[in-house]
């Protein structure tokens, strides 16, 4: 399997829609005129509010969804967490769509304990999430990080992009997206943290991200089926309507896990809708097998 350099997966990342293409502008900001995959209203958690040592450097929307790191100017590396905990035996999923440009040392989407401070990098611009055993992090420049290792995945993310994690914590596994594309199961073994919070983190002044999608779900056999059904459904196949009416606001489950080789050649943007009754096609993504990543130092 062909596997591109981190900068190559930086260059190379494109939004969810073409709301943000440089050949078709939007009038206006996209930041606030796009709303492209935003068709559920479900969010079960919002960003942790700011301690007063850190609220000049991260400052929340009123509906704690949409975060703003380094408003004026960055000295370093801020982070935010969810205000609620990973439960173990739950299957989550969340969408974060990047508002504005991606640059400098690191903004990254991810996963970590509350042993990751969120104040002692306010001087120091790092890949943050990663960088210790408390937690695991997606780069915007196309690689993963944990334990102050890392390795490449095919895509980066960009204003526009939409960044999806989904964490299975009865099977204990970390799976990124990047614009509702899989781009393989990244970590093993989450299970053996006591508690874990979605995260983010930005170096980049004036970097801004809106929380669209969160919803969980209590590992069940419904999770099973969806997970098989994404592996083998067929067009022409119809899904039971019990399950196809789960679906339509929990999508994520039938999302595959594993890198599909139809999407790496993908030229043009189209947005992805959450399945219903007329698009559950959407189960269906050209799955291979792709083998645990081989964490190396930097």
């Amino acid at each position: 399997m062909y596997t591109l350099k981190t900068d190559d997966a930086a260059q190379y990342a494109k939004p969810y829609c073409a709301c943000w293409s440089d050949t078709k502008p939007m009038e206006g900001s996209p930041a606030d005129l796009c709303d492209c995959g935003e068709d559920d209203d479900l969010i079960e958690w919002k960003w942790e509010p700011p301690v007063r040592e850190t609220e000049r450097w991260c400052q929340l929307s009123l509906d704690r969804s949409k975060i703003t790191f380094h408003p004026i100017f960055s000295s370093g590396t801020a982070a935010a967490r969810s205000d609620a905990p990973l439960l173990i035996d739950h299957h989550y999923y969340w969408e974060v769509k990047m508002l504005t440009r991606c640059y400098g040392t690191d903004i990254m989407v991810g996963v970590g304990t509350k042993k990751v401070s969120t104040t002692d990098t306010e001087f120091k611009f790092v890949s943050l999430l990663g960088q210790d055993g408390e937690s695991y992090g997606l780069s915007y420049k196309g690689k993963v990080r944990h334990d102050g290792k890392f390795t490449p995945v095919p895509a980066g993310f960009c204003s526009g992009s939409i960044v999806g994690v989904r964490v299975d914590l009865w099977h204990g596994t970390l799976a990124f997206y990047i614009n509702r594309k899989p781009q393989g199961v990244s970590f093993y073994n989450l299970r053996r943290h006591p508690e874990l919070y979605a995260m983010l983190s930005s170096t980049a002044a004036q970097s801004s991200m809106r929380l669209i999608y969160a919803a969980s779900w209590r590992a069940s056999l419904l999770v099973d089926a969806a997970k098989v059904l994404a592996a083998s459904w067929r067009e022409g196949m119809e899904l039971p309507p019990g399950l196809r009416k789960a679906l339509n606001s929990q999508f994520w489950l039938g999302l595959p896990a594993d890198v599909g080789s139809d999407d790496e050649d993908d030229d043009e943007i189209e947005p992805v809708k959450p399945m219903n009754a007329d698009t559950s096609n959407l189960l269906s993504s050209g799955m291979k097998r792709r083998h645990c990543h081989r964490l190396t130092s930097p």
